[in-house]
């Protein structure tokens, strides 16, 4: 069976670069997420690293969310900057996301995490424009997300 990524840490001088994928844009949101946060490794005692990867066997923390933005790379940015703040605010990792509208400008769900206690890597700053373009290539939506740390 051929499995989709749903995201790769790309090469990149200064900052923190993901690739990530979705079969569709709700996957595509959730896998940014998922891999904005995994790349910065959170620590949690309550879950475990499984092949480089946090697991936690309950995602206890809900934060829900109404973004608004001009376009659909907009919307990506917001999406995960708030993400980004809510961690920073309440010292939390979210690992998953739960998606109930989404449009190209519009998107209204809940971010579903756990407390941590740190990063093991460095802390990402700022969600940044840079490269960043949202595109269709053989059916499978991909973009690249380039961090600030």
């Amino acid at each position: 069976m051929n499995t989709i990524k749903d995201f790769e840490i790309m090469p990149h001088a200064a900052d923190l670069q993901i690739r990530v994928y979705g079969q569709t844009l709700e996957q595509l949101f959730t896998h940014a997420l998922q891999g904005m946060f995994q790349s910065v490794k959170p620590i949690c005692p309550s879950c475990t690293v499984v092949n480089d990867r946090l697991v936690c066997p309950a995602l206890p923390v809900e934060r829900d969310m109404v973004i608004q933005s001009p376009d659909i790379n907009a919307l990506l940015v917001d999406f995960l900057s708030d993400a980004l703040y809510l961690s920073d605010v309440h010292n939390e990792a979210y690992l998953d996301v739960v998606i109930t509208e989404l449009s190209n400008t519009k998107l209204v769900g809940r971010f579903k995490g756990v407390h941590i206690e740190g990063l093991q890597e460095s802390e990402i700053k700022a969600v940044t424009y840079h490269d960043l373009h949202i595109e269709q290539k053989d059916g499978l939506w991909q973009t690249n997300i380039v961090f600030d740390i």
